[in-house]
């Protein structure tokens, strides 16, 4: 024990997190609901004002409309036709298809032409094919095409440099890729998002803070938790820049940006009203993200994260075994509860997937190790093991989660904020989950 002490009591001189400015103090501020009321209406008049700019483009696309777009995927339909994924700049989706063979363009842009047919509105939120289509690609001028390029040089097999991209830059899997992703449940790992925010800016601060403190001296009625914090959300912007404003990225930040803002007037972040509100916001916004697979799990995956928070912190004491078993029972706890829900939309499903888990708590040391490894020009040093699974023919069987299974598995969830019960039942209906699938896979084995 004394190692640890000694070890904190390092730290702290290193990095001053002893000091009054970096404790986390509450004010418990109760806010009037006719402030919460009035917020509420005015996210709403957002979201109206945006669904109406989307109805505008809606019906211009069904006379024939030209606009920018960003080649989000692009694959192989037929030996003469490929097929492509598009994202202009209001997050509308599109998909088009492409007489001839073309060399790879994701992440691209270009110049579109066309109209859409037998699209709804409703539709048309989600993604619409566009017919008569042109496109036109304009010179891209991305200050991370010449880091990919860095990262490309690293590593003999471009598809081991795909990965590492996918992983810094959020560009697109390749296909082998995809399937040993899913294989190994790590597509939440790889597709850049809330994880990868919190790692990164975990980097930053473990440089910057020291080079802050020096300055703190001088100025030490300054409120160093909340500077630190502000410096955090101007080197995110940076990265979300460098990107190109990547969708899962952005979500992500937003929700910093607001649970800073949070912070700042003294409420508490983990809060089930104010997540409400952020996922208000995010829709009022883009009122697309209803329909988005991605934008759903990731609330899914906050709220479940509340939940554990919400409730083990009542129960878990303070001490370096207790934070272990939490951290660990996290992890697991987690996996269980996003699996009936993450099955509603995908049906695959491996025993091998339960190496996200470990792989999970790894991340925040994994990820910077990988991030420096490229930066020091040793970024082939785990191709061999990439190698190893991408070359392992992976077994899935397909399971999509009932939707009576999901009204009941959702209910209990809901009702856990209010019933502890019901949170132990979401979590032994998603073992039971689990266990199902298991038995199921080993039945076609």
């Amino acid at each position: 024990m004394n190692i640890f002490q000694n070890a904190k009591k390092i730290i702290q001189t290193i990095y001053f997190s002893n000091t009054r400015h970096s404790k986390l103090n509450y004010f418990e501020i109760s806010i009037p609901k006719t402030h919460y009321i009035m917020l509420i209406i005015f996210m709403l008049i957002i979201f109206f004002i945006n669904i109406f700019i989307k109805y505008q483009i809606f019906l211009d696309l069904k006379q024939g409309r030209s606009f920018e777009a960003t080649i989000i995927n692009h694959y192989s339909k037929s030996k003469n036709s490929d097929r492509f994924k598009l994202q202009d700049s209001n997050g509308n989706v599109f998909y088009a298809t492409y007489r001839g063979k073309f060399k790879k363009l994701n992440g691209m842009k270009a110049r579109v032409y066309g109209k859409i047919y037998k699209c709804s509105f409703i539709r048309f939120l989600k993604s619409c094919n566009i017919y008569h289509s042109t496109l036109s690609l304009l010179p891209k001028d991305s200050i991370n095409k010449f880091f990919t390029k860095i990262i490309d040089r690293q590593h003999d097999n471009l598809l081991y440099a795909n990965l590492y991209n996918a992983l810094f830059f959020a560009e697109t899997l390749e296909k082998p890729l995809r399937d040993t992703a899913t294989a190994l449940g790590l597509a939440h790992l790889i597709a850049i998002s809330g994880f990868h925010l919190a790692a990164l800016t975990l980097m930053f601060y473990i440089f910057i803070s020291p080079l802050y403190f020096i300055f703190h001296r001088y100025f030490c009625y300054r409120n160093a938790f909340y500077d630190l914090g502000f410096l955090g959300l101007v080197f995110g912007f940076l990265y979300l820049c460098l990107i190109d404003f990547e969708p899962s990225f952005l979500r992500a930040y937003i929700m910093a940006c607001v649970g800073y803002v949070i912070m700042l007037c003294g409420i508490r972040i983990f809060s089930f009203l104010n997540l409400f509100l952020c996922v208000l916001l995010a829709i009022s916004l883009n009122p697309s993200l209803i329909f988005h697979i991605g934008f759903i799990l990731s609330v899914c995956g906050v709220y479940f994260i509340f939940l554990f928070v919400a409730y083990m912190q009542r129960f878990l004491k303070r001490g370096l075994s207790k934070i272990l078993i939490g951290f660990i029972a996290f992890d697991f706890i987690i996996f269980f509860q996003m699996m009936p829900i993450v099955h509603y939309f995908f049906p695959y499903f491996s025993p091998y997937q339960l190496v996200s888990i470990p792989l999970s708590m790894a991340f925040f040391i994994l990820f910077p190790i990988l991030f420096f490894s490229h930066i020091i020009g040793h970024g082939y040093m785990f191709d061999n093991i990439i190698h190893l699974a991408v070359e392992h023919d992976f077994f899935m069987s397909q399971f999509f989660t009932p939707n009576i299974f999901l009204i009941f598995y959702l209910a209990f969830s809901l009702l856990a904020i209010y019933s502890k019960y019901a949170y132990i039942t979401s979590i032994i209906l998603s073992i039971g989950f689990y266990i199902y699938n298991l038995y199921l896979y080993i039945g076609l084995v």
